[in-house]
């Protein structure tokens, strides 16, 4: 069994190394271009709230807005 790593810079150093292979790497399964898109449709409704919050927060007034 491995030994439980404690030292804080060598777990700092381990990470580095890892964060520089990339999000993507060989083992990872999925259809990259399918993510892609998936990830842009969400962001694109994400904007389109957004923008829907901030028409209704300037054309609202009043109580019964």
């Amino acid at each position: 069994m491995a030994e439980f790593l404690t030292d804080i810079t060598e777990i700092r150093d381990r990470a580095r190394q890892e964060i520089d292979k990339g999000p993507i790497t060989p083992a990872y399964g999925a259809d990259l271009e399918r993510v892609i898109q998936v990830c842009n449709e969400a962001l694109a409704t994400e904007l389109v709230c957004v923008l829907r919050y901030k028409r209704h927060y300037y054309t609202a007034t009043g109580i019964y807005a």
